[in-house]
């Protein structure tokens, strides 16, 4: 039974979060999946990020690894929910993790397993 992207719920890759990282705390569900507005997307839902100063921004990855990922832009701290667009035509098979990494450092701070 596909929903209304029409993608089967068995191809829908969801993450639940609820971690601690150097004094920062991440929550909220991370999905791969298809947007029904057109495209594939990585969506936040209910993402709340408690006592983060910097900016952040999300990579679609392979096991963690940057260097091979997806730069999906900055994350939107206003908002508990919302989208990153992938671009057109990427097959997200290989990519099993989203990275969330300082704009300013390139350091990684979180690694979300898909």
């Amino acid at each position: 039974m596909a929903d209304k992207s029409g993608q089967d719920p068995s191809e829908i890759t969801v993450a639940t979060v609820n971690e601690e990282r150097k004094g920062t705390t991440f929550s909220g569900t991370v999905i791969l999946g298809i947007d029904p507005e057109g495209g594939a997307v990585v969506s936040f839902r209910d993402f709340l990020i408690e006592d983060y100063k910097g900016e952040l921004t999300a990579n679609l990855a392979t096991d963690g690894d940057i260097t091979k990922s997806i730069d999906l832009g900055e994350l939107d701290h206003k908002s508990p929910s919302f989208k990153l667009p992938i671009p057109l035509g990427t097959d997200t098979l290989p990519y099993n993790t989203v990275v969330l990494s300082d704009k300013k450092s390139k350091k990684k701070i979180l690694t979300i397993n898909l």
